[in-house]
């Protein structure tokens, strides 16, 4: 048979030489160029369901299918026959002849390739006639965003994309779709689309429908034609778009369909159905349409549900419909902390459900008053009746919203910008006259190694300092990545910190110390008034003396003598044991161990509180914590400082509280009534000392430069965030 094969096309090539017939497979080469081809006859349409021709009468595979009669430039027209049996279009009984034309019966070449009987050659008039069968495919193609993006024509202008484009180029050896080696099976078919779409590739890969793809090996998952359709994708804005947004929820359904059923019963899918518009804004938005999945689901960066990156995008997600509610979200612990990136912390869908939201006032709601303490509880176990009336979604810049709230917020910030207007203004007079006086008068001499002192501050004083300040600093470095969190300096802070859980922790036993260090106080100031009653000392005396950290009349001519050495009308004053500034620093800190420490128990312990508290405490406990724990913080780092380190007489520390003494000539410039009292009182020699060595006092000097580096940081950080917003 191959024998006579081989002799039948010998003979037709001689004929067609003389004859200016086709060649087999209308070869150019073999074609007699000086005698004109017969002119075509009308052009035969295929069948469109194919002529179902069984193989052992397909002459067209009989020549084409032997391997040893093609070679060269002719092995291009083998045709396995393999590849045949696999091929969709002959399984489902399209023949050679019904894309190719000719006479498929005949065994004579002439007729089989005669362009009379309707014979095509070329691969691209061939490939037209794929619309004969799958005309709606077409119509679907060339409707679509692929309209023009094949190859351009001799115009310029794009043409809609070749179907060997997606289901590959090998004409003959077209696989099913759900052949897994078919280039449009769902893991090829990724990469086929992403031949072109190169963009969206990575991050399909990198989706829950990627992840289930390649690394679980689901055929299920989704993949680009599940989602954009196959042939007839249109751009989403268009209605016809399986991703229009009315028809987004039955996209989805078609895998999620009980997450649809949850949708449509919603408040997102009530009325018209999710994507469609509505007849009012949600609830703290101005959008009038209602989500669907894509609101929510969007990209193809599709994360995992229950992933930490999809938990910290969804507060971000909810806001673009709901704006105003998201923003407050961002006020409240819980917003601050998923700033932070703590992924417990509770998210909208914690609180409202996700695809089955539904209206708080409906009794099936999660948050209606039947409801709603057990969904606190969910983070809560012991969540009561009144920790459940804590706002989270409280707006303290709102007098609308929450009068009491707004208030309360307005009254602490007076009393922030009053506080740091005040005595920023003291601070830079201070600083100018202060050099002045520096500049004519020089500095009395400081502690000299070996030298005389007097004690200032005894060890207990510089004991509990140390602690309190060392608290103050750690509270301050765990505390205000919070206050800040939705800048980057602070989400860099608490991950160098151990993130949320460690600095919880830390701050809490920061917390402690400092009520520690109130505690010591209260007990020192307790035996310091016992052993005053013990001697006969006078109850006003005792309060309001000298020796009394107590507010005076003294103090305040103090501060007017000092105000009036700042405007160079009147001499520099001079102070006895305590100034009117070093007064206002401890009570400051008092008032904030007590304002602020209250506060954060309320917010450590909500359950307990709010056995007897309503829960808008919470909100308000929030707010005074926050801003009040500003003001401290702001304070201490900035005029506490001032007058420790900066001012010209003591640049760059004052060395009395980090050494504990003062040296001679600076207690006889600036508290010579304090050295006169302590003379007439016979005090004197017992506060008489040595100055220890050079290398003790560098080395306490270090320490507390140390301190006043990091504050001055937080404060540079807090600066820049304030200007931020």
């Amino acid at each position: 048979m191959r024998a006579l094969l081989t002799i039948l096309l010998l003979a037709v090539s001689a004929l067609g030489a003389k004859e200016g017939s086709v060649a087999p497979c209308a070869d150019a080469d073999a074609t007699n160029a000086a005698t004109p081809p017969a002119p075509a006859a009308a052009v035969v349409m295929p069948p469109p369901t194919g002529s179902h021709v069984p193989p052992d009468k397909n002459n067209c595979i009989a020549c084409h299918g032997e391997s040893d009669l093609w070679e060269g430039d002719q092995r291009r027209l083998f045709i396995s026959r393999e590849q045949v049996n696999e091929d969709v279009h002959w399984q489902k009984g399209v023949n050679c002849h019904d894309c190719h034309g000719g006479n498929y019966a005949s065994q004579d070449v002439r007729q089989v390739h005669a362009t009379e009987d309707g014979f095509r050659a070329a691969p691209n008039e061939v490939k037209k006639y794929c619309t004969v069968c799958h005309k709606n495919q077409a119509l679907e193609l060339v409707k679509g965003v692929h309209d023009k993006a094949g190859e351009k024509n001799e115009r310029g202008q794009g043409t809609p994309l070749s179907c060997d484009k997606c289901h590959a180029a090998v004409s003959h050896h077209l696989l099913p779709v759900h052949d897994t080696a078919s280039p449009v099976f769902v893991d090829h078919q990724v990469k086929t689309c992403g031949s072109c779409h190169a963009e969206h590739l990575q991050t399909y890969e990198e989706s829950v429908h990627g992840q289930g793809l390649y690394k679980l090996g689901l055929q299920v998952t989704a993949a680009c034609a599940d989602c954009h359709g196959a042939h007839g994708i249109y751009r989403a804005p268009d209605r016809r778009s399986t991703l229009f947004p009315t028809n987004v929820a039955g996209t989805c359904g078609k895998c999620h369909r009980f997450i649809e059923e949850r949708l449509q019963k919603s408040v997102h899918g009530h009325a018209n159905g999710a994507g469609a518009l509505a007849a009012r804004a949600a609830p703290g938005g101005k959008g009038k349409q209602t989500p669907t999945c894509t609101s929510c689901h969007q990209g193809h960066d599709l994360a995992n549900p229950e992933s930490a990156v999809f938990r910290a995008q969804l507060p971000n997600r909810c806001g673009n419909c709901h704006s105003s509610l998201g923003q407050y979200y961002t006020m409240s612990v819980h917003g601050e902390l998923t700033e932070l990136g703590y992924g417990p912390a509770a998210k909208c869908s914690d609180c409202h459900g996700d695809h089955e939201i539904l209206a708080v006032a409906d009794p099936a709601s999660r948050l209606s008053a039947a409801n709603r303490v057990e969904t606190c509880q969910q983070c809560h176990p012991h969540a009561t009746v009144n920790f459940a009336a804590f706002d989270p979604h409280a707006d303290y810049t709102s007098r609308q919203r929450d009068p009491v709230l707004y208030w309360v917020y307005k009254v602490l910030l007076t009393v922030l910008i009053g506080t740091f207007c005040a005595f920023g203004i003291h601070c830079l007079l201070w600083f100018i006259r202060g050099l002045i006086y520096v500049f004519r008068h020089g500095r009395p001499r400081r502690l000299v190694p070996g030298g005389k002192a007097y004690v200032r501050f005894v060890p207990f004083h510089r004991v509990v300092h140390t602690c309190l300040l060392s608290a103050f600093l750690g509270l301050a470095l765990t505390g205000l990545p919070l206050k800040y969190s939705e800048h980057g300096w602070a989400k860099n802070l608490a991950f160098c910190l151990g993130g949320f859980e460690s600095t919880s922790v830390w701050h809490r036993v920061f917390a402690l110390v400092t009520f520690g260090c109130l505690a010591a106080y209260i007990v020192r100031l307790a035996q310091m008034l016992l052993a005053g009653r013990r001697t006969g000392m006078s109850a006003m005396r005792l309060l309001f003396g000298p020796d009394s950290p107590l507010p005076n009349l003294r103090d305040l001519k103090d501060l007017g003598r000092m105000l009036l050495w700042f405007v160079g009308l009147g001499r520099k004053p001079t102070f006895e044991r305590w100034a009117y500034w070093e007064k206002f620093d401890f009570w400051g800190a008092i008032a904030d161990i007590v304002i602020i420490g209250s506060t954060g128990l309320i917010l450590w312990f909500p359950n307990l509180f709010c056995a007897l508290l309503p829960g808008s405490a919470l909100n308000i406990a929030k707010v005074i914590h926050s801003t009040q724990a500003l003001l401290a913080t702001g304070f201490v780092f900035a005029i506490h400082f001032f007058s420790t380190h900066f001012r010209a007489e003591k640049f760059p520390a004052d060395l009395s509280m980090l050494v504990g003494l003062v040296s001679d000539e600076e207690m006889k410039e600036e508290r010579p009534e304090l050295l006169e009292r302590l003379r007439r009182e016979g005090k004197l020699d017992q506060l008489r000392t040595t100055v220890p060595s050079r290398g003790q006092i560098r080395l306490r000097m270090t320490a507390g430069l140390l301190v006043l580096a990091g504050g001055l940081s937080l404060l540079a950080l807090m600066i820049v965030a304030g200007f931020q917003g």
